[in-house]
């Protein structure tokens, strides 16, 4: 995957959460500057490999502030597949469970970012 893409991903999510908050895939498709055709696969692909990325290098990642635009704003079902497919996470990619993971994860970074 493209390297450059994904430090455009990455600068991206490091803004949102500084300002602690999340954003759309489709708006992070935009800050990131992702070239069409299929702007919202190629972000999903790079920010599995992101999460990827992070998980084996023990760090922190930010790639649960994107969500998609429906209520609640979560991340799309393949995020807490991945999740379970890294060993983090055993619960359903859908429902209570799925918000309360994502909840604390977004939790956590904020957490990290104000470094307490």
């Amino acid at each position: 995957m493209n390297q450059d893409l994904q430090l455009r991903i990455r600068n991206a999510l490091e803004n949102v959460a500084k300002q602690k908050t999340t954003i759309s895939y489709r708006m992070l498709a935009i800050e990131a500057e992702i070239p069409g055709p299929q702007v919202i696969h190629k972000l999903t692909h790079c920010l599995e490999n992101i999460l990827r990325e992070d998980h084996l290098k023990g760090d922190i990642s930010l790639v649960p502030l994107a969500v998609s635009r429906g209520e609640p704003a979560v991340p799309r079902p393949g995020f807490f597949i991945l999740l379970r497919d890294l060993g983090l996470y055993d619960g359903s990619d859908q429902g209570p469970e799925a918000i309360t993971k994502h909840n604390l994860l977004v939790e956590e970074i904020y957490r990290t970012i104000s470094g307490k």
